[in-house]
């Protein structure tokens, strides 16, 4: 999660997870990099920079990120955001884990982010990854 995390904290301005760290599929305008991350950044500016970002990613206008609108790293932007694993990204897919990285790192729940709130996420340890689930084994039928 960190890793995430870290991504917010450099580009607080352009937030939007994953999505916005990689390079726009061939073809789409680039968008300019921030130069900062200016602080403090609202719940409300990262929703309408999500927006914004799928839209101009979403190259075909079909309302889905796939793997050739998201580049090098689509198979590891497809696996953290796509929460019904279908291949593909949805607008809420992508709203939903976006949302839910700035909220972990808005430690006093006001609806914005502080330099002193990213500062912090970057200072913790990294997070443990969950246990893994072992797969479930088939019962024989009797």
């Amino acid at each position: 999660m960190k890793s995430a995390l870290f991504a917010f904290a450099v580009a607080a301005a352009a937030v939007a997870g994953p999505v916005v760290a990689q390079p726009p599929a061939s073809g789409a305008a680039a968008s300019p990099a921030p130069s900062a991350a200016p602080f403090p950044v609202t719940r409300a500016t990262v929703q309408q920079q999500v927006r914004d970002r799928f839209t101009m990613r979403d190259a075909n206008h079909n309302g889905f990120m796939t793997n050739d609108e998201l580049g090098g790293n689509a198979a590891a932007v497809i696996a953290r955001l796509d929460a019904d694993h279908d291949g593909r990204v949805s607008p809420d897919e992508a709203m939903a884990r976006t949302l839910a990285d700035f909220d972990a790192v808005d430690a006093n729940h006001d609806g914005s982010v502080t330099q002193e709130e990213a500062d912090a996420v970057m200072a913790s340890p990294p997070a443990s990854p969950p246990p893994a689930t072992p797969p479930a084994t088939p019962q024989p039928q009797r």
